[in-house]
């Protein structure tokens, strides 16, 4: 549908309110440090030009994660369409039922940034370091924050993976989902036109909940994420990498502060491998903090006993 005749901005910034209502229950304390893990391209990259590569969120390693969260709706909306005995209701859930069973998850609009909590970690090694010899760059929690000033429309907020939570948030979206429908109505709208319409504006402000809701399996990440949209003007900054199926695209975020232009990384860790490659990457590291102009950084190396088969 391409014409939208019943959508209001007053509907657009309800259903907004609507997901930010949900942030307090996906909080948790920021810890001092963040770390980035990445392999040698991204280290070289990063302190090139002083910043992270966002990727748009269907272009992550875990390509289905993405659908998590629209897992979630959709069986609760199975479950209501199966005991609902509401013809007009009957409209909405089957408009939604039928959406999310083929819904296209690649024109998502959500570019994503990640970090974890946890310093020298056998998951991240494992998913995003490329094996041995990785890096994990660490980042001052604060100074992300400062950095993020000159972005509104980006923030850094934790991945939840409590099935309790996601439950609750489920329930709610269905809750209010129904509220809005009827509501609309109330407007003496045509049914199947206005479910079209309200699915599928009120989808598009959920992918921001869909954006913080992660299986539980992968909790040992503690991951928090930079999560943006591409503002008007921004596709000239849009970098773009060829991945094994794919090729994704990057919104380089600027995280450095006004005093030299340069990120305010707290260390960096070589990642898993044989002593011997560890030290000599070790000084590598350093050479090449110091040919991009940074000083007095510790490079740690990995103490973690793992090796690529």
């Amino acid at each position: 549908m391409t014409d939208i005749e019943y959508i209001r901005e007053q509907d657009r910034l309800e259903y907004r309110r609507f997901c930010a209502h949900h942030l307090p229950r996906f909080s948790r304390q920021l810890p001092p440090e963040l770390w980035h893990y990445t392999d040698a391209g991204g280290l070289i990259g990063i302190l090139k030009t002083a910043q992270i590569w966002s990727a748009q969120i269907t272009c992550l390693n875990d390509n289905l994660e993405q659908r998590y969260f629209g897992d979630l709706v959709h069986a609760a909306v199975l479950a209501k369409r199966a005991a609902n005995t509401d013809p007009t209701l009957g409209v909405m859930l089957r408009v939604a039922d039928e959406g999310l069973a083929d819904r296209d998850l690649t024109a998502m609009g959500a570019f994503v940034a990640c970090f974890s909590e946890v310093e020298d970690d056998l998951g991240q090694w494992r998913g995003y370091g490329s094996g041995e010899c990785g890096y994990a760059i660490g980042f001052r929690s604060a100074d992300i924050l400062e950095a993020l000033k000159t972005r509104p429309s980006a923030m850094l907020l934790p991945m939840n993976y409590e099935k309790s939570a996601h439950s609750a948030v489920v329930d709610d979206v269905m809750r209010i989902a129904e509220f809005y429908f009827r509501d609309g109505l109330k407007r003496g709208l045509d049914v199947e036109r206005w479910a079209k319409e309200f699915l599928a504006a009120f989808s598009e402000d959920l992918e921001f909940l869909a954006c913080l809701i992660k299986h539980p399996t992968f909790s040992g990440e503690v991951e928090r994420r930079i999560t943006t949209g591409i503002q008007p003007g921004e596709h000239k900054h849009l970098e773009f990498r060829q991945k094994r199926t794919l090729l994704a695209r990057h919104l380089p975020i600027n995280l450095t502060l006004p005093v030299n232009g340069l990120l305010l990384i707290t260390r960096i860790y070589v990642g898993p491998g044989s002593r011997p490659s560890q030290q000599v990457t070790r000084i590598s590291v350093g050479d090449l903090l110091a040919r991009f102009g940074y000083s007095g950084i510790p490079v740690d190396l990995s103490k973690v006993p793992y090796r690529v088969p």
